[in-house]
């Protein structure tokens, strides 16, 4: 092994994922201002100190790099970075002190047994030290953890009109890039339009990203932003050359899904570039508008992930950013249920990769945010939206009146998740559990409608109005009894009376509870319909919202904006948590997909084929309604079919000859 192959960047844990969301979160702009988020924002420690005592079996020379300024010390002598350092055989007591003020402070080392890796520790000159954080992304001394490592790929357009006053280069789909000019030769300014749609790139008064190339400039390089068409302002006698550059992170894409039918073939492949776009620093909304990272939509996101590229360190770096540090000064977002939903991706996130490491170390402050939101419930255990809190569930009209049942059952679930995880490391706290079996009693006693047959928004306004929010939480989570579930079924979901979802945010939970409930060919069809729509309409990428009964210029508005709706949103992505799990069938029977079980379902459809990650290996499904056929390179699987169970082998096909037709 060479000296420095075992070599990595090293900093203070969670604080390369802290500083980067405070970057990202101070990046938003609408035309000609700046929009940081209206959260509170934590940053980095600037002053750390790193130890080891490290054991050479034989003389090595050590050389400590650093993103900022201090020194080394060895054996009680101070040194300076850059320069070798000889260690002889034997034990030494390293440290290292870096500071930077105005960046991650992080450290380098090139050497045998000294190399770093999370096997040194750090503090921020307190007293508890802890292993040191550190990524794969950062293994060369000339890489600088304070810049995050996207790779870049020149793009053209497919393209390219001159109008009387510019010209419109159309890149054939929504990208993530930077746009660089050089030997530019131009007399006046050159003003950019950005624009998801054509129309947005267009209107220069309304369109959300604009550059100015300032007149004079002979190169110009121009953040990376999101776009499908840009409108270059200028006259004929202006001349630049210009190229576009993507910016993305290259994740192994292991999921896949096709069938026999065409269009949900292409929602798929449309999904998987939606959630590809939107995978970054972190699971981002949406590329274009706030680039910020919303707890709720993340949620959603780490269970595509899972069935798409089952990358663990994202989906880390996710929850640690968002959950940021101690003190808990407003929930997560500043909305109640996002709070829930950080705390209940923990346990999620272990249930999908059996990895303790990290709930150790995530755990102290997910108790903390636990204890939080029970800080701020009544005598009911209910919790109320105070001053400053966002209720948000969905972008819909509901009750909002006082306590709200869809808080109150996530609150339940999330009091269940803090519980769970604490008892994975011999802490639980069983007060966590009994609270959330009393606030499940609650709900039912408080919420639960008879004469509706189904739980309503709110007890406290008299209005007892129903919409679909809770009672598909109900079902999703436990709460409602086989009886209750039955009728919300009946009075809720099929039933047109009730206000229908309108964002694929919510559609996610909302078709998740149909493929539970057996209605998968239901959900097809709404697959084709809502997905299939926004297709129709030429989308390259999925929606932050679609509603099929607007036109023209009407689909591109939101929060009063003409052009305020994202075109390319990662909760647009669910159809790939829904194939994989429902249609292909895989599922997770315990942590870390040590069991699994594959249970396939057509849905409707003639054939469906496709691979699904599970945590270290995959599992690859071929169904039609004659012929079953799966084969998973990972052992711990079953196949459940027509109500038998088989026992899948590791890199052994299974295949069945079915006998009847399946829906």
């Amino acid at each position: 092994m060479s000296a420095t192959s075992a070599s990595q960047w090293i900093w203070y844990p969670g604080d390369f994922e802290i500083y980067h969301h405070l970057q990202l979160n101070t990046r938003r702009e609408e035309r000609d201002y700046q929009w940081p988020a209206f959260w509170r924002l934590d940053d980095c420690y600037h002053n750390v100190r790193f130890r080891k005592k490290v054991q050479c079996d034989a003389p090595e020379e050590m050389t400590v790099y650093a993103h900022g300024v201090g020194h080394v010390w060895v054996d009680g002598k101070k040194h300076p970075f850059k320069h070798p350092i000889m260690l002889t055989a034997g034990q030494h007591d390293i440290q290292v002190h870096v500071a930077r003020t105005d960046g991650l402070p992080c450290m380098y080392i090139e050497g045998a047994e000294s190399a770093s890796d999370s096997s040194w520790e750090v503090n921020e000159f307190g007293r508890d030290w802890l292993p040191a954080g550190c990524n794969g992304l950062y293994r060369s001394r000339e890489d600088d953890p304070n810049h995050f490592a996207f790779q870049y790929e020149k793009i053209e357009p497919v393209a390219i009109e001159r109008r009387a006053d510019g010209i419109v280069y159309d890149y054939g789909r929504e990208t993530f890039a930077r746009i660089e000019f050089e030997h530019v030769e131009a007399f006046t300014d050159i003003h950019l339009f950005y624009g998801e749609s054509l129309e947005e790139a267009l209107d220069t008064e309304h369109s959300i990203l604009i550059d100015t190339i300032p007149a004079g400039s002979t190169s110009y390089h121009c953040p990376a932003r999101a776009f499908r068409y840009l409108f270059i302002q200028c006259s004929e006698q202006d001349t630049y050359a210009m190229s576009a550059w993507y910016a993305y992170l290259p994740f192994n894409r292991v999921g896949s899904f096709t069938s026999s039918n065409e269009l949900l073939n292409r929602i798929w492949e449309t999904a998987e570039y939606t959630f590809h776009l939107n995978s970054r620093e972190f699971f981002l909304d949406g590329i274009k508008r706030d680039r910020w990272v919303w707890s709720g939509d993340a949620y959603q996101s780490y269970f595509i992930n899972n069935y798409l590229y089952f990358d663990a360190d994202i989906t880390k770096r996710t929850i640690i950013a968002l959950r940021g540090k101690d003190p808990i000064a407003t929930h997560t977002n500043t909305i109640l249920d996002y709070s829930f939903y950080w705390i209940m991706s923990v346990h999620a996130y272990y249930q999908a990769t059996k990895d303790l490491d990290f709930v150790t170390f995530i755990y102290p402050r997910m108790k903390s945010m636990m204890d939080y939101c029970i800080s701020r419930t009544d005598e009911d255990g209910f919790i109320r939206g105070r001053d400053g809190d966002w209720v948000f569930i969905d972008w819909a009209e509901y009750d909002r009146t006082g306590a709200v049942c869809a808080e109150q059952m996530l609150l339940a679930e999330s009091l269940k998740a803090a519980w769970a995880c604490g008892e994975l490391l011999g802490v639980g706290e069983a007060a966590y559990l009994q609270r959330s079996e009393r606030l499940k009693e609650q709900i039912n006693a408080r919420f639960w409608d008879e004469a509706h047959g189904a739980y309503i928004d709110s007890f406290e306004s008299g209005r007892r109005n129903v919409t679909r929010h809770a009672n598909i939480f109900a079902i999703l989570l436990g709460i409602a009894d086989d009886q209750q579930r039955e009728s919300i079924i009946q009075n809720v979901l099929l039933n047109d009376e009730i206000p229908q979802i309108s964002t694929p945010y919510f559609a996610f939970y909302e078709l998740e509870v149909m493929c539970q409930t057996g209605q998968l060919t239901h959900v097809t069809k709404r697959m084709e319909q809502y997905w299939g729509g926004m297709l129709a309409l030429g989308a390259t990428t999925f929606w932050e919202e679609y509603n099929p009964s607007v036109s023209g210029l009407d689909h591109y508005g939101m929060y009063g904006d003409r052009y305020g709706k994202s075109l390319c949103h990662a909760w647009g992505a669910s159809p790939i948590y829904l194939l994989g799990r429902y249609y292909l069938g895989v599922q997770s029977t315990s942590p870390g997909y040590e069991t699994f079980v594959v249970e396939p379902q057509l849905g409707g459809l003639e054939r469906i084929q496709g691979t699904v990650p599970v945590n270290g290996g995959t599992v690859t499904v071929e169904m039609t309604s004659d012929w079953l056929h799966v084969v998973s390179d990972k052992a711990g699987g079953m196949v459940r079919i027509n109500g038998q169970v088989h026992k899948l082998e590791k890199d052994v096909p299974f295949e069945l000859v079915l006998g009847e037709q399946l829906a």
